[in-house]
């Protein structure tokens, strides 16, 4: 199977037949991928018995799915861009974004490829056109799409340095290149990836969706 026509049938598969979205099959891959691993998120979450519901920025249903393909800020209105509500029976519910900024420990803004954030701090945000504290985001993932070139060392000493200023629970590192030294450096950090990530190995989809519902299964515990 492609991977492009792959990640698209995931993300699909997440959306719904009903919604329409601003990208296809033929997207640029680095957005598919952000999309994919955000699918697998919002699967794992109904794995972990969340309702999900598909939003317009304006909290209504999502009729056409608006993704981000560049990053930007929660609040921003250069587009109706859409996100995932995913309510927990008892808890509060939560977002599920693509492509955001995040303000870190030292007041930084960081980009997420796919962030988890409490509604209440997204509400704020969106009415005080400031960003998420990174305190207040349940789960990031930096996602990246490598199809030829090896993934550097320095990919993984920045997502160090990221998750260092975000805070270190529930920080994802994930790739479609399984080639380079990123994933000895996380390791010895013990910190949480998933390299070589596609829907053309499910056995990785299986592992990295297990690890998002034990964080959605603590959240509901907490």
């Amino acid at each position: 199977m492609p991977l492009r026509p792959g990640l698209w049938t995931e993300i699909a598969n997440a959306l719904g037949f009903a919604t329409s979205a601003n990208l296809s099959a033929s997207s640029d891959g680095a957005d598919l991928y952000e999309c994919y691993v955000w699918s697998l998120v919002l699967e794992a979450a109904r794995q972990e018995g969340a309702t999900i519901r598909l939003l317009d920025r304006q909290g209504r249903s999502a009729r056409s799915f608006w993704f981000r393909t560049s990053p930007s800020s929660i609040f921003s209105v250069a587009h109706d861009y859409c996100h995932a509500e995913l309510h927990f029976p008892g808890r509060p519910t939560l977002e599920a974004h693509i492509g955001i900024y995040v303000s870190g420990k030292s007041r930084v803004n960081h980009e997420c490829d796919v962030a988890i954030v409490f509604k209440d701090e997204a509400d704020t945000c969106r009415r005080e056109s400031v960003h998420p504290r990174s305190s207040k985001v349940l789960l990031a993932i930096e996602c990246k799409y490598y199809l030829s070139s090896s993934l550097g060392v320095n990919l993984g000493r920045s997502f160090l340095g990221l998750i260092d200023d975000i805070y270190t629970k529930g920080r994802f590192f994930v790739s479609t290149q399984n080639t380079g030294s990123v994933d000895r450096l996380l390791s010895r950090h013990n910190k949480e990836y998933e390299i070589g990530l596609s829907p053309m190995t499910p056995a990785l989809e299986v592992r990295l969706r297990g690890s998002f519902e034990k964080l959605f299964r603590n959240f509901k515990a907490a």
